[in-house]
């Protein structure tokens, strides 16, 4: 019964992992569309593009912050730093 609970459980975050790359490669084709830069005036549209709700896309951001793929503007924007987005 424990080993099946424990595997269940490593069933559960692997698929939360999927997920998340998922999200994080959707949230990069939308920002690549939309010219690598995400601003006020575009980031509601981003997101739909993206297809994610708020909370996917916070989520995305700080994935994609923290592993090196965004950076912030001085104009508040961010931009996208991989692939043909420099």
């Amino acid at each position: 019964m424990k080993a099946g609970l424990i595997l269940f459980v490593a069933g559960l975050t692997a698929t939360a992992a999927n997920a998340g790359e998922a999200e994080n490669a959707a949230l990069i084709a939308a920002i690549k569309a939309a010219g690598c830069v995400v601003s006020d005036g575009n980031r509601d549209a981003v997101a739909r593009a993206a297809g994610l709700n708020d909370q996917q896309v916070y989520d995305a951001v700080a994935a994609l912050y923290d592993a090196g793929l965004v950076r912030l503007e001085a104009d508040g924007s961010m931009r996208l730093t991989t692939g043909t987005c420099r």
